[in-house]
């Protein structure tokens, strides 16, 4: 068998290892259109914040690690189009403009995304950065080292990580997003809370400001919303991303509008053959019951292993996901999965919330932290359909153990049952996540 690879970062290369331990005859091609392949994209703020300070630490694996293993990955070679009826790719080598062509048995389609730009005016006139892959971490770093004031566009994950870890280096930030809140998976009230803590950091936080234009200014840019006018040396632009996916248009394969690819349970697309992975798909959310575009590291390493799985016949279902997600803000730790309350009003579903503060270990014991806790739930079943934490410490361990309550459809009844282990150095001998669940009524 001949498996093509589209892609060779986190989903294209966690399939191409898989399928070689699953069987070391299959032919593996994997073409990547930029000069990496197997790194980890989210430490890229780390390093731009001196936090990393080798480049090499975040690349797991090199062209010739898999070569290695008899897996031949081209870089600088970029798909252009493919033929599901022939079976058939053409694929462009930027390194001397040639087109070639390559057939495939079955094929992945990996390609990730592409970032945003806001193109506003004066965008050509300036030098704006974004951050999405490792060459533009590259570009920037250098450009990060001279500069004393630098606005960040754009309030997501990405945005609020590179604020907190630019401000840490003594930067002058300002962070500028276009809604009424940062982080706009969170609920208003809890993204706040990130608010809060970046502005106590010294970050410069404008809401509520469209940005119209850049000006250049001698050495210096000045930034434009419709509320007022901001004088920096370096623009990077955080506004989310796209998948990677204009060149299949063209190929009757199902996407959503933003050109996410549709697959089954089983990583199949529409086309014979093709399977896609990674954050170029669209997953099915277990609790809105529906398609949805969330791009993360977790589901591109644990798609791309399922679809090796398919390709050589071993039947595994991918669920789907509920949206859980962690971010370090400044000393805090946030962390969602499932809904939030928000959401839900959006949704129009019958939802209502607790919220408790609770310490995260032993009061008594040195080092006890204020753990701030939101559960979501259904009135009319009380199943717990999600939660939020905020707190410098047990954040991470704790909204693993609700993902999973929310995955499983665990009712609050049944949530404070569960078996937690105490000691006072981690837990009080009532876990705040079952204090929490004692509030649904």
């Amino acid at each position: 068998m001949k498996v093509i690879i589209i892609g060779g970062v986190a989903a294209g290369m966690t399939a191409a290892a898989k399928l070689r331990r699953l069987d070391k005859d299959i032919s593996i091609t994997v073409y990547e259109k930029s000069t990496d392949i197997s790194y980890s994209g989210c430490g890229m703020p780390y390093y731009l914040g001196d936090v990393v300070t080798d480049e090499d630490k975040l690349i797991a694996r090199t062209q010739e690690d898999f070569k290695e293993e008899n897996i031949d990955v081209f870089l600088r070679h970029e798909v252009i189009k493919l033929l599901p009826d022939k079976k058939k790719v053409l694929i462009k080598d930027l390194n001397n403009n040639q087109i070639i062509t390559d057939t495939y048995d079955k094929l992945l389609i990996a390609t990730g995304t592409y970032a945003n730009r806001t193109n506003v005016e004066g965008s050509n006139d300036v030098d704006v950065y974004v951050l999405n892959q490792l060459d533009d971490m590259r570009y920037l770093k250098p450009v990060i080292d001279k500069a004393k004031s630098i606005a960040i566009i754009g309030g997501g994950y990405i945005g609020v990580e590179l604020a907190e870890n630019l401000i840490e280096l003594n930067k002058e930030v300002h962070l500028i997003q276009r809604e009424d809140q940062l982080l706009s998976v969170y609920d208003k009230d809890i993204a706040k809370k990130a608010e809060k803590a970046l502005t106590k950091q010294g970050v410069k936080i404008y809401l509520g400001n469209q940005l119209e234009s850049y000006k250049k200014a001698d050495k210096n840019i000045i930034v434009k919303t419709d509320k007022q006018k901001i004088k920096v040396d370096l623009v990077i632009e955080s506004i989310g991303v796209t998948p990677n996916t204009k060149f299949l248009k063209e190929t009757g394969l199902k996407m959503l509008d933003n050109g996410a690819i549709i697959t089954n349970d089983l990583l199949e697309t529409n086309l014979k053959d093709v399977y896609a992975a990674g954050d170029c798909v669209a997953y099915h959310h277990i609790i809105k019951n529906d398609y949805a575009y969330v791009p993360l590291g977790t589901h591109a390493n644990k798609t791309g292993k399922i679809v090796a799985l398919n390709m050589v016949g071993k039947t595994t279902s991918f669920p789907g996901i509920v949206g859980s997600n962690i971010l370090k803000v400044a000393h805090l730790g946030f962390a969602k999965t499932g809904l939030g309350i928000d959401e839900a009003k959006k949704l129009n579903l019958d939802y209502d919330f607790v919220d408790i503060t609770a310490k995260h270990q032993t009061g008594y014991y040195p080092g006890a932290k204020d753990l701030f806790i939101r559960l979501v739930y259904e009135k009319s079943t009380k199943i717990i359909k999600g939660a939020q934490l905020v707190g410098e410490k047990g954040v991470a361990d704790r909204i693993n153990i609700m993902a999973l309550a929310v995955t499983k459809q665990m009712t609050a009844d049944n949530f404070v049952q569960l078996d937690f282990a105490y000691a006072p150095p981690f837990s009080p001998v009532w876990d705040p996540l079952l204090i929490a669940a004692s509030q649904i009524k």
